[in-house]
């Protein structure tokens, strides 16, 4: 329940910063749905266990700590998010895209 909750959590999130980065820049909501994707898999992603292999840093003594901040759930719902947007992005300009 925790996870369903996490991950619900996190697109909404995500949902809501884009419809307001939409009406605070008098953007289309489709046109900012990938930067805001995008935005949130950065945000997540220097905090999560999947990640280590991209960190330059090596995290012995504070291993235990580090994971306590996200876990994998709000990295998941930002992917899922961004692979939503490029859909979205992809049959709303169909007709540019072919």
């Amino acid at each position: 329940m925790n996870r369903i909750l996490a991950f619900l959590a996190t697109f909404s999130l995500l949902m809501a910063l884009n419809f307001g980065a939409a009406h605070l820049f008098h953007a289309n909501i489709i046109d900012l749905t990938f930067p805001v994707g995008m935005l949130g898999i950065l945000v997540t992603a220097p905090n999560n266990p999947m990640t280590d292999l991209f960190n330059s840093q090596t995290y012995m003594e504070i291993e235990c700590k580090r994971h306590i901040k996200f876990g994998k759930i709000p990295i998941y719902a930002s992917i899922a998010y961004t692979l939503f947007a490029i859909i979205i992005t992809f049959f709303y300009y169909k007709s540019y895209f072919l």
